[in-house]
């Protein structure tokens, strides 16, 4: 089967060899998981002494590396697929980030396509950013545009990142421009560019050619946000979510949070989660809880956890709370 991304296992391959690792686990994000079987295969051609695993959890990002899990099966070392190392966390356990590519070409009339909706926009200026599997392709359209456009791709707050690289929590390469141009193939990084930013963003999806404006998405989501946080300025009972997976814990941000609603009068609870969903929140609300806050992953509101009962902020959404103020709107942090 031919892959539609560079797995990098020749790096993979040098590794393993290198720590004489005799038991692997793989983790995927679930866009590349279809893939393993086949990553595997390669991997046992090479290595045929070395058993390979393939871990069936989720994995939300390199801040939700598989240390638990790696022990209970007793491997020697993490191969982490699809993820450059996170900002605030590095895991413990030996682990390999191993960045995948994607291969999918950057065709003429997908960026003829995009100029036409920045003229549109009568944009002067553009910020490029993008997912890391099309860090390439994102140097290869700056080149594209720059004639008719001034390109900005900022830099990343970690040095493990590409620039112009963001993460579902992290934007600062995002630059101040008219137009944000994302090339990603998933909806979730282009709207948090749109949610971080307030500004038009545009999506280029390489692997499904396909050009789109998601600014009139990332509006409508903006009305729902907006929502839950004039509900949770009537609240006076909060509970704050605090992560359990090892790049998620932000015991800082929890007492934060906590010290800051005490200040106003507000009451408290602070909930450990590891896997937070909708049912799992509505297991532990009562009549006289108002509102939650989630400390873990900022995306979980905005993504997942909109449509439950109640108002259920992300950190940035709970500070305008705090600060009694509705603009600017905070995202993520």
């Amino acid at each position: 089967m031919r892959l539609m991304f560079d797995f990098e296992l020749e790096k993979a391959i040098k590794t393993v060899g290198e720590r004489r690792a005799k038991r692997v686990l793989l983790q995927f994000p679930e866009g590349l998981k279809p893939f393993s079987t086949e990553v595997v295969d390669r991997l046992r051609s090479r290595l045929p002494e070395v058993e390979f695993l393939i871990s069936g959890e989720p994995s939300f990002g390199a801040c939700d590396v598989a240390e638990d899990e790696v022990k209970a099966v007793g491997a020697d070392l993490i191969l982490h697929f699809g993820h450059s190392p996170y900002t605030w966390y590095y895991p413990k356990f030996p682990t390999l980030f191993v960045e995948v590519r994607s291969t999918s070409p950057l065709r003429e009339d997908l960026v003829s396509e995009l100029i036409d909706v920045l003229v549109d926009y009568g944009a002067r200026s553009v910020s490029l950013t993008s997912t890391l599997q099309y860090v390439r392709q994102m140097g290869e359209l700056a080149s594209k545009l720059e004639d008719r456009f001034k390109v900005k791709v900022g830099r990343p707050s970690s040095p493990y990142m590409h620039e112009g690289q963001v993460l579902g929590c992290d934007y600062r390469a995002v630059e101040e421009a008219d137009v944000n141009v994302h090339l990603s193939s998933g909806l979730f990084h282009a709207l948090g560019v749109g949610l971080a930013t307030g500004r038009p963003v545009v999506k280029v999806d390489l692997d499904n050619s396909r050009v789109v404006d998601l600014t009139p998405e990332v509006n409508r989501v903006l009305k729902v946000r907006y929502g839950k946080i004039l509900q949770a300025m009537e609240a006076r009972t909060w509970v704050i979510v605090q992560g359990l997976k090892v790049g998620q814990n932000r015991p800082l941000m929890v007492r934060f949070l906590e010290s800051s609603l005490r200040s106003k009068g507000f009451k408290t609870y602070v909930v450990t989660s590891k896997n937070l969903s909708v049912e799992s929140l509505r297991n532990i609300d009562r009549s006289y809880v108002d509102a939650y806050v989630i400390t873990s992953c900022p995306r979980l509101p905005t993504d997942d956890l909109y449509n439950f009962e109640k108002p259920v902020l992300t950190p940035g959404e709970a500070k305008m709370v705090i600060n009694n103020r509705l603009e600017p709107y905070i995202f993520p942090w």
